[in-house]
């Protein structure tokens, strides 16, 4: 009886990160499929945002870019409903200029933001800084307990009093690199860098945008008073029991 030889891996076969654009613009789609290739990146591409959900819903991605303008329901009402069922991270492309509707994106759940037009390069880079962000700690730090709340780094998981709080990929981060400040002042110039892998640019409310969305879900101390306080003109504090009761 003859025993069957183990086929070996295909050196040619590559298993690529898998990407979704969702943008009416085929001739975008082609040119950033072009520009992902080169970073070992597979795009799929949806033309509306209904066949945008179906696709997230049937099948794994890595990263989803959402368009703010579609022709049926715009980029706000997708990620709204992508939220329902799924925290994939998402990255936005709005119209330049538009700062009410990059805020807007991002206390709704969206991980970034680029406006149009942009450098395909750039749009690649902020998927890389996106997916870096999601990655294990480098630190080797696996879980950080703070009074109610504890960060599975490793797990991407957030619980508060023993209850799953679901996050984006970006309050994810603002809130692990606070958290593992303590009582520190932390301001914008040093967590948008560390966050969003980017710089500071006049008016940017991204962390601030962020930091509510953390209120809200986190939700106050034990003790009723905040968690995360502004410091006027400065930045922001994660306040432990501890150092309230120091104060």
């Amino acid at each position: 009886m003859e025993t069957a030889t183990p086929l070996a891996p295909d050196p040619e076969v590559t298993f690529k990160i898998q990407l979704l654009l969702v943008d009416d613009d085929a001739s975008l789609g082609a040119l950033v499929s072009e520009y992902a290739a080169y970073e070992d990146y597979a795009v799929a591409t949806a033309h509306t945002g209904r066949s945008g959900l179906c696709m997230v819903a049937e099948r794994s991605f890595a990263l989803v870019i959402l368009d703010v303008m579609l022709p049926d329901l715009d980029g706000f009402e997708v990620l709204q409903r992508l939220r329902a069922f799924s925290n994939v991270p998402v990255l936005m492309l709005t119209t330049r200029g538009a700062a009410s509707d990059r805020i807007r994106g991002l206390r709704m759940g969206a991980d970034d933001y680029l406006a149009k037009p942009f450098e395909p390069d750039e749009l690649i880079a902020r998927v890389g800084s996106i997916l870096r962000r999601i990655q294990p700690s480098a630190d080797g730090l696996c879980f950080i307990l703070v009074d109610d709340v504890e960060l599975d780094v490793r797990a991407r998981r957030v619980a508060r009093a023993g209850a799953p709080v679901e996050l984006t990929g970006a309050e994810f981060a603002l809130l692990q690199v606070m958290i593992s400040n303590p009582g520190k002042i932390l301001s914008r110039q040093q967590l948008i860098p560390q966050v969003l892998s980017r710089q500071e640019y006049a008016v940017d409310r991204s962390i601030d945008s962020l930091v509510s969305n953390l209120r809200r879900k986190l939700g106050p101390l034990l003790d009723g008073r905040e968690r995360i306080r502004s410091v006027r003109g400065v930045g922001y504090i994660y306040v432990t029991l501890e150092s309230e009761k120091m104060e």
